[in-house]
């Protein structure tokens, strides 16, 4: 078996509030949401291929929201794409070192994602 389809779960404290950040402010587009309509309690997002899902949490997951971290590598054609849609969208990185130079986007409840040195 090849090529398993998989995406990271962040959980968030507020669902709606995290789905506003990630397509308005990040530029991610909606790919589904549950339920389908009204306020979701859990969404998948995408962006130039990465898939994420976002996931509101409840009395059991309370203390999982804002510790996920995923790492996402870059081919050398995708470097530029996405430092464009970065400058673009005015987001704010911050660099830290992680095997090697890596920019940090935070969400809202301090998800992380890792991009190397972009």
């Amino acid at each position: 078996m090849n090529n398993l389809y998989a995406r990271s779960v962040f959980f968030v404290q507020d669902a709606e509030r995290a789905l506003r950040f990630y397509t308005e402010q990040l530029g991610f587009s909606l790919n589904w949401q549950y339920p389908g309509e009204g306020v979701p309690s859990v969404f998948q997002v995408s962006l130039m291929g990465f898939e994420l899902i976002l996931n509101q949490t409840d009395e059991q997951t309370q203390s999982r929201a804002g510790h996920g971290r995923v790492f996402i590598g870059l081919e050398e054609d995708q470097v530029e794409p996405l430092r464009n849609h970065i400058a673009a969208k005015g987001i704010q990185t911050e660099q830290l070192h992680w095997g090697q130079p890596t920019h940090s986007v935070r969400d809202l409840d301090g998800n992380e994602l890792f991009f190397w040195d972009i």
